[in-house]
C-alpha cells in the first residue's frame, strides 16, 4: 500500500507544502505568499496567523489536487527559517508579531551579553552574540513590552507553533536550540548559567526535542481544519537550512551545502561541534553531527531587489542569465559589498548596507548584475575560509534553493571558491530533507544512507583555473575594502539614527 510524507516549508517570502511518497517523489505542491512588516530600521516582523492559514490552505489543496486518502499520510515534517521569536499565551494565541530572522532591533541587548556573559556564552553556546538570535530579543521583549512577557506562556519557533497548532504540544528541535544564546550547543540542553545571566524565566521555553522526533499528533480540531487525519505523527522538525542539507545528500563531516535563497547561507557538516567566533555552529538534522555557517544575509534577496527595483524586470534569475552570458568570462572590476540589511557571522556589524565600487562611464547593467552575483560569491568564499583555517577538510559542495537555477552564478561560484560544485536532483530541498527527517522519524527508513542514495545529481561544475586567480585577487579587494571602510557605516548609520531614517 503506498504511502506518503507531508512536508511544510516555511520560508520568508511564502510557505511551500509538499506531498511525498516513500521513495520521496514529488507527488502534488502548494504555495502560499505572505509579507513581512518593517515597522522601523532594522525591525522585521510577520504574524503567525500567515503561517498557520498557509498551511491549512496548502495541506487541503494539496490533498484534494492529489486525491490521496489522508489515511495513507504517516507522517507530517516542518521546516521553518530559524530563530524566530513568537510569544504566545496560556491558550497557545500569539500575543504579537513574530521577530524573524532578519529582526536586528535587540542590538543593545546582544551587546549587554557580549560584554556580561561573553565567557560563558561562548563555553556553553559556542556563538557569538548577536541580535538576530532569540535570548536578545527575549530580552527585548523584556524590557520594552513587559506586558507582552509577563503574559507569555511560551517563546516559539516559527516551526515550533505549527508543531503546536497540529498537535497542541509545545517543542524546540535541536538545530533551533542551537542559535538560540541560551542552550549548549554540543548537549542540547537548556543552560541555567545563560538563561539567569539574560534574566529569562526557564518556565517560558518549550522542552527540546531531537528534529526527527515525534512531537505529538494531528487533533481533532486540525484535522477539520487542515483535511489530515486525527492521529498523524508530527516530528519536531528543524531550521530551513539544516532541511536543505540533508534535502542535499549532506550528513558527513567535510561535506558542504551553500543554500543560495533569500539569505546565502554556507554550510559545513562537522564529526564534532568547532567553536569559532566569526561563523554559526547548532546540531544538524542527523544525530551526530554539526553544522558550522555563515552567511550573507540579503544574498539572494540583494539579487532580486537589483533586478526588480534596478532592472525593472520580474523575470527571475533566468533573465540574469540571459543578461549576462555574453560576458561570462569578462574580467570587470566593479566590487559589490553584499550587506544591505546589516550582516551576522562572519563580520558581525548591524551598521552595515550595500556598497558599489569602480564604476566608470564605461560599466554597464551586466557589469552591475556580474559585481551582484560575484558579490554574494565572495562573502561563500569567506565563510569557507574560516573553516578550512580550523581544519576542516572540505569534501564535496552542493549549491541549494534559487542561485541552483542559474547556471552563470553556479559556475561563479564554482571558479571564485576553486572547487568543483554539485546541484542535486531535486528542485527544493528543504521539503524533501525534512520528508526525510519525518520518515526516519516513524521508521519508514532505517537510516539517512537509505533516503540519500535515492538523490540524483541534476548538474556539475568545474572551476576555470584562470578564473579562479583572477577571483583570488578581487575577493583580496573585497575583504580589504570592508575593514576600509567600517568606520565610515557607523557614521552613517548614526546620520540615519539622528535624523530618523
Amino acid at each position: 500500500m503506498a504511502e506518503y510524507i507531508i512536508s511544510v516549508d516555511v520560508g520568508t517570502s511564502s510557505c511551500k507544502t509538499v506531498l511525498f511518497d516513500t521513495d520521496f517523489n514529488v507527488v502534488a505542491t502548494a504555495r502560499k505568499a505572505y509579507d513581512t512588516s518593517y515597522p522601523h530600521q532594522g525591525w522585521a516582523e510577520q504574524p503567525a496567523y500567515q503561517w498557520w492559514r498557509a498551511l491549512k490552505e496548502n495541506t487541503k489543496e494539496m490533498l484534494e489536487a492529489s486525491s490521496v486518502d489522508p489515511a495513507k499520510v504517516i507522517a507530517v515534517g516542518i521546516d521553518a527559517f530559524s530563530t524566530t521569536v513568537l510569544p504566545v499565551d496560556k491558550d497557545g494565541d500569539p500575543l504579537r508579531p513574530g521577530l524573524i530572522w532578519m529582526d536586528r532591533r535587540a542590538s543593545k541587548q546582544a551587546d549587554w551579553i557580549a560584554e556580561n556573559l561573553k565567557e560563558e556564552t561562548w563555553e556553553i553556546n559556542g556563538n557569538v552574540s548577536d541580535a538576530g538570535n532569540p535570548a536578545p530579543k527575549i530580552m527585548w521583549i523584556k524590557e520594552n513590552e513587559p506586558d507582552v512577557y509577563e503574559k507569555t506562556h511560551m517563546f516559539l519557533h516559527a516551526n515550533g507553533y505549527l508543531v503546536y497548532k497540529l498537535t497542541g504540544e509545545y517543542s524546540m528541535d535541536k538545530s533551533e536550540a542551537g542559535l538560540s544564546q541560551f542552550c549548549n550547543t554540543k548537549t542540547c540542553e537548556y543552560s541555567d548559567v545563560l538563561l539567569e545571566g539574560c534574566g529569562i524565566d526557564r518556565e517560558k521555553l518549550p522542552p527540546i526535542y531531537n528534529c526527527t522526533d515525534v512531537v505529538g499528533h494531528v487533533t481533532a480540531e486540525a484535522a477539520a481544519k487542515t483535511g489530515l487525519l486525527e492521529g498523524t505523527p508530527v516530528i519536531a522538525g528543524s531550521m530551513d537550512n539544516v532541511a536543505a542539507g540533508l534535502g542535499a545528500g549532506v550528513s558527513k563531516g567535510g561535506e558542504v551545502f551553500i543554500s543560495g535563497g533569500t539569505v546565502t547561507t554556507n554550510n559545513v557538516c562537522l564529526d564534532e561541534p568547532k567553536y569559532n567566533k566569526n561563523l554559526h555552529v547548532y546540531p544538524h538534522i542527523v544525530p551526530g553531527t554539526w553544522i558550522t555557517a555563515g552567511g550573507v544575509d540579503f544574498g539572494g534577496a540583494g539579487i532580486k531587489w537589483f533586478n526588480e527595483e534596478i532592472l525593472e524586470s520580474k523575470e527571475g534569475y533566468a533573465h540574469l542569465d540571459q543578461l549576462i552570458d555574453s560576458s561570462v568570462t569578462a574580467k570587470s572590476s566593479v566590487i559589490f559589498l553584499p550587506y544591505m540589511v546589516g550582516q551576522r557571522c562572519p563580520i558581525w556589524n548591524d551598521n552595515t548596507s550595500g556598497v558599489l565600487m569602480g564604476l566608470k562611464p564605461t560599466t554597464n547593467r551586466q557589469d552591475l548584475v556580474r559585481a551582484l552575483i560575484e558579490g554574494t560569491t565572495y562573502g561563500s568564499r569567506h565563510v569557507l575560509g574560516i573553516a578550512e583555517e580550523e581544519g576542516v577538510e572540505i569534501s564535496t559542495v552542493k549549491i541549494t534553493g534559487g542561485s541552483a537555477n542559474s547556471a552563470t552564478w553556479v559556475q561563479i561560484f564554482s571558479d571564485v571558491i576553486g572547487k568543483p560544485i554539485e546541484i542535486p536532483g531535486a528542485v527544493d530541498l528543504p521539503p524533501l530533507g525534512i520528508a526525510i527527517a519525518a520518515a526516519y522519524g516513524v521508521g519508514a527508513i532505517k537510516s539517512f544512507e537509505e533516503a540519500i542514495g535515492k538523490i540524483a545529481v541534476r548538474a556539475h561544475f568545474e572551476p576555470n583555473a584562470e578564473n579562479h586567480r583572477y577571483y583570488g585577487e578581487m575577493y583580496g579587494v573585497f575583504r580589504n575594502l570592508y575593514e576600509n571602510i567600517r568606520g565610515e557605516y557607523d557614521a552613517l548609520a548614526a546620520i540615519d539614527r539622528k535624523f530618523g531614517k
